[in-house]
């Protein structure tokens, strides 16, 4: 059965390969990407050798690899057919035959091995001695099957509700907290590290209690061995492994639950009930229609707080760090402001074929000034509230109140020339958008890929240069009262901002009535 199911894996991946040229770039960079782990990891752990805290470092890295192997196969659900249960729940085999090659299958590709040979690193870093070494090629072993273990376990109980809309809606949602930690990963720890506040003795503490957990035991094993104490390594080692026996053993249990529950006659209700503000007309029902999506569709959250989690991540150096400027706080509100407009740039491609229904009402200029308009209404009632908060709440983590309503002047103005650089994009260039397998938000169609990076840049570029009367009246009026000062700048930022806003709706709707029947043809090709 592991061998059929490793063949199985092996051939799925030859035949993505063979199916486009997307398909093997991504492999491409995949393997890379494997190999750069690979090594990266190996000389990280071995640069611990040495150190008094090494296995504290050790228990550190081998808990990053067990949260990534917990969270990455929930976002990327789907990607590897021979882990879905679903797919062989028709044929006639048994739960344990079927769990060991699905866990042979597991362990088959290039992560898993670029997993062993980075985290080998410990035998050199850690370990020491004959049977220290032999130790660590035992708990690096023990350690990766954990992880996999872990994997499939949270995967196949997750099945039925990852393979649903409620499960793809919660695997776009863990995006918002991977780029948020990312961002603060690059923003904060290089600077802290660079300013002395973090180094390998901050560490010195972390396993008072996670060397307990399973990536813990693997780690002290190798230190018991390597300092002379085989039966306490022994003993780590027993614990792991019975560890990894209880968590099979509840995989397999939910393998057989999965491979017998039907999941295919879900229903859901259909409620009916008027749209607000169609009686105002094409703008008030397309304003309506786009915020119920707003407010609804998992997709635009996500974009909301993306987009809160960059205008705060641009801002962090506010107030980290020695060289504290206040001005960066201005930046970020740029940033937000634009970003409100780049995750809305391309409005056809992420309606999809209902936009065909729309198209039908858009005989003219005037009805395409209505249709982006009301998107803007709807995306302001929003953007503003939001970014608004955001700003006087990083100026009151500054300690710097009166930076709040600076902040507010800038995000006004930035978003009136964002809401009018994606609706300009939107006619532009449209393009259609689709789903790939093991990513949950949509991306541009093959061979669209330059038209969103020209919709981000041009987005951010224009923005950037429309704030550069804002910044220059925030530098004229830096000597006057502060209550003169926000009383005059933030309703000539908010007369500004709509007057960007009033000329991108126009622009659009003139570039865009010839150009109706390519937004259709482009929504038509999107898949979602």
């Amino acid at each position: 059965m592991a061998r059929l199911l490793i063949q199985l894996k092996l051939r799925l991946l030859r035949n993505a390969l063979r199916a486009s040229t997307a398909a093997k770039v991504s492999f491409v960079i995949s393997t890379i990407l494997a190999c750069l782990l690979a090594v990266g990891t190996f000389v990280v752990l071995a640069a611990f050798r040495g150190q008094a805290i090494a296995v504290n470092l050790t228990t550190v890295i081998f808990t990053l690899f067990a949260f990534g192997w917990l969270i990455l196969p929930i976002f990327a659900f789907g990607l590897d057919g021979t882990l879905d249960p679903a797919t062989l729940a028709l044929y006639p085999l048994r739960t344990r035959p079927l769990a060991t090659g699905l866990l042979a299958a597991s362990a088959t590709g290039a992560w898993p091995l670029a997993n062993v040979i980075g985290l080998l690193g410990v035998t050199v870093g850690l370990a020491s001695g004959v049977l220290g070494e032999l130790t660590a090629v035992v708990a690096v072993l023990m350690q990766v099957l954990f992880c996999i273990t872990l994997a499939r376990f949270v995967t196949t109980s997750m099945a039925r509700l990852l393979r649903s809309r409620r499960g793809r809606d919660f695997a776009a949602f863990l995006i918002l907290p991977i780029v948020a930690l990312y961002e603060i990963f690059t923003q904060v720890v290089p600077r802290a590290a660079a300013e002395g506040k973090l180094t390998t003795h901050s560490f010195a503490g972390f396993d008072a209690w996670i060397r307990w957990l399973p990536p813990g035991l693997a780690a002290h094993a190798i230190q018991d061995a390597s300092h002379g104490h085989p039966a306490a390594a022994v003993a780590r080692l027993a614990l792991l492994a019975a560890i990894i026996g209880t968590l099979g053993w509840l995989w397999i249990g939910s393998l057989s639950r999965a491979l017998v529950t039907d999941t295919s006659t879900q229903s859901s209700r259909v409620r009916s009930s008027g749209l607000r503000f169609a009686r105002s007309g094409l703008r008030g029902a397309v304003a309506a229609r786009f915020w119920v999506y707003q407010r609804r569709d998992p997709i635009s959250l996500v974009y909301w707080g993306l987009t809160a989690v960059i205008m705060v991540v641009a801002s962090v150096s506010a107030f980290v760090g020695h060289q504290r400027s206040p001005n960066v706080l201005l930046a970020g509100a740029t940033f937000g402001a634009a970003f409100a407009g780049v995750f809305h740039a391309n409005s056809v491609g992420l309606t999809g074929p209902p936009f065909v229904v729309e198209a039908t009402a858009l005989t003219g200029r005037r009805e395409l000034r209505s249709y982006f308009s009301g998107q803007n209404l709807a995306l302001t009632v929003i953007a503003v509230p939001l970014l608004i908060a955001i700003a006087f709440g990083l100026a009151a983590a500054d300690q710097r109140p009166e930076y709040g309503f600076l902040g507010t002047a800038v995000v006004l103005a930035g978003l009136g020339a964002a809401l009018a650089m994606s609706n300009i994009f939107s006619v532009v260039l449209p393009y259609p958008m689709a789903k790939r397998a093991g990513n949950p938000m949509p991306q541009a169609a093959q061979g669209y890929a330059a038209y969103g990076l020209g919709g981000v840049f041009g987005t951010l570029i224009t923005v950037g240069v429309a704030e550069i009367p804002v910044f220059v009246a925030l530098a004229q009026t830096g000597s006057d009262p502060v209550l003169i000062r926000n009383l005059i700048l933030v309703p000539a930022a908010a007369c500004y901002g709509l007057a960007l806003a009033w000329l991108g709706v126009r622009t659009a709707a003139r570039l865009g009535e010839p150009k109706v029947p390519e937004l259709v043809q482009a929504a038509v090709r999107t898949k979602l």
